[in-house]
């Protein structure tokens, strides 16, 4: 299992935090807009601004207090790629899960219940030896 933790750099420079509050200052009001023009065409009528606005403000205000603040931008990073890595465990679980029982379970399922089989595990009660020949090597060209 890949473990996120190890990606994370634990000991980030200046450059890695300005890098960091430049993310959250355009982060943030992108999601914040795409946020927006969801709601709007799933609800038909345009929506109250003031939670897109505020999701924007705190992303823009974070970032800045980052940037003009260093020494507030080291604690924030931890937490946001600590709740980052957390988040990706989760959903990689719950996605090979879904893959896991969503399609290769039915699928075996199904080649059960059509009598294939695939890796040849069935037991040969008549058959002397389960060794099976393989191709023979290719010949050696000079």
């Amino acid at each position: 299992m890949i473990n996120p933790f190890k990606e994370i750099n634990w000991k980030p420079d200046g450059g890695e935090l300005r890098k960091f509050a430049i993310s959250l200052i355009i982060g943030f009001p992108i999601i914040a807009v795409v946020f927006f023009l969801v709601k709007w065409l799933k609800a038909g009528e345009l929506p109250a601004l003031k939670f897109f606005l505020m999701l924007g403000g705190i992303g823009v205000g974070a970032g800045l207090a980052c940037l003009l603040i260093p020494f507030i931008a080291r604690p924030l990073y931890y937490v946001w790629y600590g709740l980052a890595a957390c988040i990706g465990i989760v959903v990689a679980n719950v996605l090979f899960g879904v893959l896991f029982y969503g399609i290769f379970t039915p699928l075996g399922l199904f080649m059960r219940l059509i009598g294939r089989d695939a890796l040849g595990l069935k037991s040969q009660q008549k058959a002397s030896s389960y060794w099976m020949d393989g191709p023979p090597p290719p010949k050696a060209s000079s």
